[in-house]
C-alpha cells in the first residue's frame, strides 16, 4: 500500500471526495460530525445505529458509517503494532471483533464485524493485514465515489411539453391507472404515461376565474379533491371520461392554501385535512356512504360549511362532517399540510418563527411544535431512520426526531435561496431539495453529504421557477413541473441496471411441458412466451385484462392453454401461442383472484378459482361457450375459509385442499362439493399475523403415473410464511410432520414447485432466498408419525427481493425463479446461474459453456453467505472434534487399560475404603513430595513424576483387583456417572467459551434421533463370567458423532434446564470404597441419565 502518511491520504479520499466542502450535513447546530452522550440519549430514535440486516448487503455501509480518518489512523498504529504468536501481523477473526469493537465502540454488531472479516479476508488465510484492510476500504471508497457522483444523469434528462398554460401545482402517480397525475393553476388537468408521453387533458375550472391552490388524489375512491382561492372545496370523479363534479362546499370562511388525504383514519371514515390563510385546519371527515347515497350522478350539489356540523340537524346523518381547528397564529398562512401515519397525525408548517411546523395528533387532541428562524416552508418524513425533514426561507435543510422537537437532530447546508420543497427517496436513503433559483440537490441522509447539485437553465413561463416536484420509486425517476413536465432519470438505472424480463413485477413464470417453454405474466398485464433451451422471447401479448393487474396463472392439463385471472375477479383462457382469447369466465362478485387451477374428475373439466371472496368458484371448461359463470360457488359458513384463500391444490380422484391467509387448511370433494375437513397447525394462535399464511399447497404424487388405486393415500404439503414446511394425512386430518426449510432469520416462504415425480421441491423465500429439498419416499399408514422425510439440499440468495414464482423444468436438472425485480432466471438445482430471460447473449441448456455468472445484484451476498458457511463448517468441526476426542477418551473397554486408569486409581487413594499396605503408603508419600518439590523447567521431572505415578497405579490396582466383584461394580457405577458429569461440564464450559451469539447453529437435517429412545446413555457390562481377572468398563454402543449431534441439539436451548443425573449415595455403606462424584461438584448440567435409568430427551 506505500507508506503509512499516503495510506492515510488515501482513506481519508475515500471518504471526504464525494461531496463539496461547502454542501455538508452538521450534526445538530454547529457540531463537528459526531454527536456528544447528552445528544445520544436525546435523540437516540433518530440517530441510533441502524438495524440489523440482510447478511452480506450492508457490512461496507455500516463500517463506513461509523469511521472516520481518527478512526483509520489508530486502526493503523494498531495493525502495525500487532504480532500472532508466529510473529506475522495480521488479526484474526476473534482479534479482529476485540479491536474493531474497541476502535468504533460497539457500533458494529457481531454479524457485521465477521461479515466485514470475511469480505477483507479475500485469499481465506483467517487473517486480515493492514495492506488488505486499507486496499479495501479504498476500493470501497472509489466504488462509492462513482456510484455517488452520479445520482441522475443530466444527460438524459427530457422537458416534456405539455398543455398547461399555468404554473404546475401538484404532481402525483395513480398506480392503477399506470399514469402520471398532474394539475395547474387554471384548474387544466393532464393524465400522462409512465414515458410522459400526454394521454388526456381535461379542465375543472371552466368559466372561472379563480386559481387552484391545490389538490390531492383520493386513490382508493377514484376521486379528486381541489381547493381554490375563491374558498371552495370541490370533489370531482376521476373515473369518467370528463371529470364530473360531486359536491362543493363554499363559502369556506377563509381561502385554503393546501390540502392532504388519509384514507380510513378514523375507524372506516376518511380524512380531507385543507389548511388555510388565517392559520386553521379545516377537518372534513366522512364515510363511503356519503357518495354512494347523497351524491348525485347527474348534477353537483354546493353546500355551506355550516350544514356540517356535528349537530343532530346535520342532513347526512353525520356520514360527512366538517370541523375547524386553530394551529397558527392569526394572520400566518398554513403553508403545506400532510398526513404521516408512522406517527398518527396531520403535520402544518408556516412562515412564522415560532411554531413553525406543528404536529397535530388528531387521537390525543394535543400539538408538539417546532420553531424555525423564518419559519418553514416545506417538509417530509422518513421512514428509516425516523427524521421529519424541513425545509424554509433560511436556506437550511433540516432534520428532526419527531420525538424530540426541541433541537435539529441535523442540518444540510448548501442551498443559496429559499428551500420551496423536500422530497424523500425511502429506497436508497436520499433527501432531495429544491430551492426557488430551480437548483435540485441530493443528500445521503447517513453521512449527511451531498451527494450532487442539479440546475434547470431552462427559463420558464408565466415563472421561471419550478413550481412543484415528485420522486417516483417505481419508475427511479424526478419529475419537476413548471407550466411544462421534465424527467430526471436515475444514473444507476441508466448504466447499471440488470436486465429486465418483464416491465413490472412478475407475478408468475411457469415451464410448459408440452412446448418446452416458459410463459411469464407481470403486473402490466402483458404475457411472454420465452424459448427455454436459449432464453429468446417468441411472443408477447399486452392488455391481457385491460388496465388491471394479472394476480394468478396455470395451464390446463394438456398444456396448451394458459389461465390467468386479474384483480377484478374475472378469469380468462388463451392461446399463449398467438393471443387468441378462448374462453371468459365471470365470478358472481369483483373479489380479487388470488389462484387458478385446472382440474379433471372423471369425463369433467373444470377451471376453479379462489381469493378474497372466501370461496371457491368452479366453472366447467365447456369447449362451446365462450363466457361462462360459475357452476357452484364451495363454501361452509361454519366450517370453510374466514379469511382470503391464498392456494388451492388437487389430487385424483376428487380432493381438493385451498389455503388460507389465516393459516388454515381446508380440504373439500370438487365432485359434491362438500367440506372434509380441516387442518391447522398446533400452535397456530400462538404466531403473528404475518406468519400464519399458507402460501403454497401440493398433493405429493408421481403425476405421470395414472394406475393409483381408490384406496392410495395421497400426503398434502403446505408451505407457509413462517419458513416451515408441514406434511399432512389429510384421510386422518391430521399433521405428520413438519421441518424448518432454513432460511435466513425473518425469511418466510412465498412459493414452492414441486417435480413431477413428487421428489424434489424447491421453495422461494420473501428475501430473495431459494432452497432445493428432497422428499425420501412414504407412505401414510395408521397414525404413524414421519421421521428424515425432507432433506435440505443447497440454499442461495436468487434476488434481492422477494421470490414470487418457482418452476422446475421438467427436461433438465434445473429450475426457474420470478420476482417482483422484473427479472426471470433460470437456475440449475445445485445453484448454477444459467441466465436472465431477456438478456442480449441467449444460452444453449446443453452446453455450461453459455451459462452466465450470477447476476451481480445477488452475487457479493452469495460469495459473503459461502464464506460464512465455510467458516461455521470449520467451526463446527473444531467443536465435533472436541466433543469425539473426549468421547473416546473414555471408551477404551479394559479398566488396566484405560487413559483415565492413573487418575482412577490416585483418587482411590483420597477415600480409601480398605487396608493400604506401608509400601503403598510410601510411594505415594514420595509420589506428592516429589510433585511439590519439582522443578518444572528440568529436562527429566516431567517423566521421573510420570514413573512415580505408574508405580503408585499398579500398586493401588493390584489392590483393587483382589476386592470383591460386588464392591467393583459400586464403583464402576459410580465412575460412570462421573464421566457423564465430566462430559457435560466440558461441554458446557466449551460451549460457553465459544458461544457465538445468535449466529452459531447446526442445522436441523443433521440430528437424528429415533423415536422412544433416549438421547444417548453410558452403560457398562451387565455381568462378569467367573474367573475373569480384568472386570470391564464399557460405554453403551453409541457413535461419538451421535453424542455430538445430541449435545449440539441443547445448544439451542439452556443448559440450566436440563437436570443432572442425582449421583448415588454411599456413604452409609461400609463397602463403598470410590465415590464417582468425587471432586465434581453438585453444580453442571447434564443430558444423560446413569446405565440403570434411560435417559429421556431434554
Amino acid at each position: 500500500m506505500g507508506e503509512p502518511n499516503n495510506v492515510t491520504i488515501g482513506l481519508s479520499a475515500a471518504f471526504t471526495a464525494d461531496a463539496d466542502v461547502s454542501d455538508r450535513g452538521r450534526l445538530g447546530e454547529g457540531s463537528s460530525g459526531y454527536r456528544s452522550d447528552q445528544e445520544n440519549d436525546q435523540s437516540n430514535t433518530a440517530l441510533a445505529p441502524p438495524p440489523k440486516r440482510k447478511a452480506g448487503k450492508t457490512a461496507t455501509d455500516d463500517i463506513q458509517q461509523y469511521m472516520n480518518i481518527h478512526h483509520f489512523e489508530q486502526l493503523m498504529t494498531i495493525f502495525k503494532s500487532h504480532r500472532n504468536e508466529d510473529g506475522e501481523e495480521g488479526f484474526d477473526i476473534d482479534t479482529f471483533r476485540e479491536v474493531f469493537g474497541k476502535v468504533l465502540g460497539g457500533n458494529l454488531s457481531f454479524d457485521q464485524m465477521t461479515q466485514l472479516f470475511m469480505k477483507i479476508d479475500a485469499n481465506s488465510d483467517g487473517t486480515v493485514s493492514w495492506d488488505e484492510f486499507s486496499t479495501f476500504v479504498v476500493m470501497v471508497g472509489g466504488l462509492n465515489q462513482e456510484y455517488i457522483k452520479s445520482i441522475i444523469d443530466e444527460r438524459v434528462r427530457k422537458l416534456v411539453d405539455s398543455s398547461h398554460k399555468d404554473l404546475i401545482k401538484r404532481i402525483d402517480y395513480i398506480p392503477k391507472e399506470r399514469k402520471y397525475f398532474s394539475i395547474s393553476r387554471d384548474g387544466s388537468i393532464c393524465l400522462w404515461s409512465p414515458k410522459l408521453k400526454l394521454q388526456r387533458s381535461l379542465s375543472t375550472r371552466e368559466g372561472s376565474q379563480a386559481w387552484v391552490t391545490d389538490a390531492v388524489l383520493m386513490q382508493d375512491q377514484n376521486k379528486l379533491a381541489v381547493v381554490s382561492d375563491d374558498r371552495q372545496l370541490t370533489i370531482f370523479e376521476m373515473m369518467s371520461i370528463k371529470p364530473r363534479k360531486l359536491i362543493t362546499i363554499a363559502p369556506l370562511e377563509n381561502n385554503p392554501l393546501c390540502i392532504a388525504y388519509a384514507s380510513k383514519f378514523e375507524d372506516e371514515r376518511s380524512v380531507l385535512v385543507f389548511g388555510d390563510d388565517g392559520g386553521f385546519i379545516n377537518i372534513l371527515s366522512f364515510t363511503r356512504r356519503f357518495f354512494t347515497e347523497y351524491t348525485n350522478d347527474n348534477e353537483s350539489s354546493t353546500v355551506k360549511p355550516s350544514v356540517l356540523s356535528h349537530r343532530d340537524d346535520n342532513p347526512y346523518k353525520g356520514n360527512i362532517t366538517l370541523h375547524r381547528k386553530k394551529v397558527h397564529h392569526d394572520g400566518e398562512w398554513v403553508e403545506r399540510i400532510q398526513c404521516f401515519r408512522e406517527i398518527n397525525a396531520f403535520v402544518t408548517c408556516s412562515s412564522e418563527s415560532v411554531k413553525s411546523l406543528i404536529i397535530n395528533d388528531l387521537e390525543r387532541r394535543t400539538a408538539r411544535s417546532i420553531s424555525v428562524p423564518k419559519g418553514v416552508r416545506c417538509f417530509d418524513y422518513c421512514r428509516r431512520p425516523s427524521f421529519i425533514i424541513t425545509g424554509g426561507r433560511d436556506k437550511i435543510v433540516r432534520l428532526w426526531n419527531p420525538y424530540v422537537l426541541s433541537k435539529a437532530a441535523g442540518s444540510l447546508v448548501g442551498h443559496n435561496a429559499v428551500v420551496t420543497d423536500v422530497l424523500v427517496n425511502q429506497t436508497d436513503g436520499h433527501v432531495i431539495s429544491l430551492s426557488e433559483d430551480k437548483v435540485i440537490k441530493i443528500w445521503n441522509i447517513k453521512t449527511m453529504f451531498c451527494l450532487q447539485t442539479l440546475t434547470d437553465r431552462f427559463p420558464h413561463r408565466p415563472e421561471n421557477i419550478i413550481s412543484s416536484i415528485y420522486f417516483d420509486n417505481v419508475h427511479r425517476q424526478l419529475i419537476t413541473g413548471s407550466s411544462k413536465l421534465e424527467s430526471w432519470p436515475l444514473y444507476t438505472q441508466h448504466k447499471h441496471s440488470l436486465v429486465q424480463s418483464h416491465e413490472a413485477p412478475i407475478v408468475a413464470a411457469m415451464f410448459n411441458n408440452s412446448f418446452h417453454q416458459v410463459v411469464s405474466g407481470c403486473e402490466e398485464s402483458a404475457v411472454s412466451v420465452w424459448d427455454a433451451h436459449s432464453g429468446e422471447k417468441t411472443f408477447q401479448f399486452n392488455q391481457v385484462h385491460g388496465a388491471f393487474e394479472i394476480t394468478a396463472m396455470c395451464f390446463d392439463n394438456s398444456g396448451r392453454r394458459l389461465i390467468t385471472a386479474s384483480r377484478d375477479g374475472i378469469v380468462k383462457v388463451w392461446n399463449f401461442n398467438n393471443g387468441q382469447l378462448l374462453r371468459k369466465c365471470y365470478k358472481h362478485n369483483a373479489a380479487e383472484v388470488s389462484a387458478v387451477l385446472f382440474a379433471e374428475v372423471g369425463a369433467n373439466k373444470y377451471i376453479l378459482a379462489v381469493g378474497w371472496d372466501h370461496k371457491i368458484s368452479v366453472f366447467l371448461d365447456d369447449p362451446e361457450a365462450f363466457e361462462v359463470w360459475p357452476l357452484r360457488e364451495m363454501a361452509d359458513a361454519h366450517r370453510g375459509h374466514e379469511e382470503d384463500i391464498l392456494c388451492v391444490t388437487f389430487a385424483p380422484a376428487a380432493l381438493l385442499a385451498t389455503g388460507g391467509l389465516d393459516g388454515r387448511i381446508v380440504v373439500w370433494n370438487l365432485e359434491s362439493g362438500t367440506w372434509r375437513c380441516n387442518l391447522k397447525d398446533p400452535f397456530l394462535e400462538y404466531k403473528s399475523l404475518e406468519s400464519k399464511a399458507v402460501e403454497e399447497l401440493f398433493f405429493l404424487y408421481d403425476k405421470q403415473n395414472d394406475n393409483y388405486s381408490k384406496s392410495h393415500r395421497f400426503p398434502l404439503i403446505s408451505a407457509h410464511a413462517d419458513g416451515f414446511l408441514r406434511i399432512w394425512d389429510v384421510y386422518e386430518s391430521r399433521m405428520v410432520f413438519e421441518a424448518s426449510c432454513g432460511l435466513p432469520e425473518g425469511e418466510g416462504l412465498t412459493c414452492m414447485a414441486v417435480n413431477l415425480a413428487g421428489t424434489k421441491l424447491v421453495v422461494g423465500g420473501s428475501l430473495g432466498h431459494v432452497r432445493v429439498i428432497e422428499i425420501a419416499p412414504f407412505i401414510l399408514r395408521g397414525n404413524d408419525t414421519l421421521v428424515d422425510v425432507v432433506q435440505l439440499k443447497s440454499m442461495w440468495k436468487c434476488h434481492n427481493i422477494g421470490v414470487t414464482s418457482v418452476s422446475f423444468i421438467s427436461t433438465h436438472n434445473a429450475f426457474l425463479s420470478a420476482s417482483s425485480d422484473t427479472t426471470i432466471r433460470m437456475w440449475t438445482l445445485d445453484g448454477t446461474h444459467i441466465g436472465i430471460f431477456g438478456q442480449e447473449d441467449s444460452w444453449d441448456l446443453d452446453d455450461p459453456s453459455t451459462f452466465l455468472p450470477i447476476p451481480q445484484d445477488v452475487r457479493q451476498e452469495n460469495l459473503i453467505e459461502k464464506k460464512r458457511k465455510h467458516f461455521l463448517e470449520t467451526h463446527r468441526d473444531h467443536l465435533k472434534a472436541a466433543v469425539v476426542d473426549l468421547w473416546k477418551g473414555s471408551k477404551n473397554g479394559m479398566l488396566q487399560q484405560n487413559s483415565n486408569q492413573a487418575s482412577f486409581a490416585l483418587q482411590a487413594l483420597n477415600n480409601p475404603t480398605f487396608e493400604l499396605e506401608e509400601e503403598v503408603l510410601k510411594a505415594w508419600a514420595n509420589f506428592k513430595a516429589f510433585e511439590a518439590s519439582m522443578d518444572p523447567k528440568e529436562t527429566n521431572a516431567q517423566q521421573q513424576l510420570k514413573d512415580l505415578e505408574n508405580e503408585v497405579t499398579a500398586m493401588v490396582n493390584a489392590k483393587i483387583l483382589q476386592q470383591p466383584t460386588s464392591l467393583v461394580k459400586v464403583s464402576q457405577s459410580s465412575r460412570v456417572i462421573a464421566m457423564q458429569m465430566h462430559v457435560v461440564r466440558k461441554w458446557k464450559d466449551f460451549t460457553a467459551r465459544q458461544r457465538m451469539s445468535r449466529e452459531w447453529r447446526v442445522d436441523d437435517d443433521e440430528l437424528r434421533v429415533q423415536h422412544g429412545t433416549s438421547h444417548f446413555c453410558y452403560s457398562h457390562a451387565k455381568s462378569h463370567p467367573t474367573g475373569v481377572d480384568r472386570p470391564t468398563v464399557r460405554i453403551g454402543h453409541v457413535r461419538p458423532e451421535s453424542v455430538y449431534k445430541e449435545l449440539v441439539r441443547h445448544t439451542k436451548y439452556e443448559l440450566a434446564d436440563i437436570k443432572l443425573p442425582e449421583k448415588p449415595n454411599y456413604s452409609k455403606d461400609p463397602t463403598r470404597f470410590y465415590s464417582g462424584g468425587s471432586g465434581l461438584g453438585n453444580s453442571g448440567h447434564g443430558h444423560a441419565h446413569s446405565s440403570s435409568q434411560s435417559g429421556r430427551r431434554g
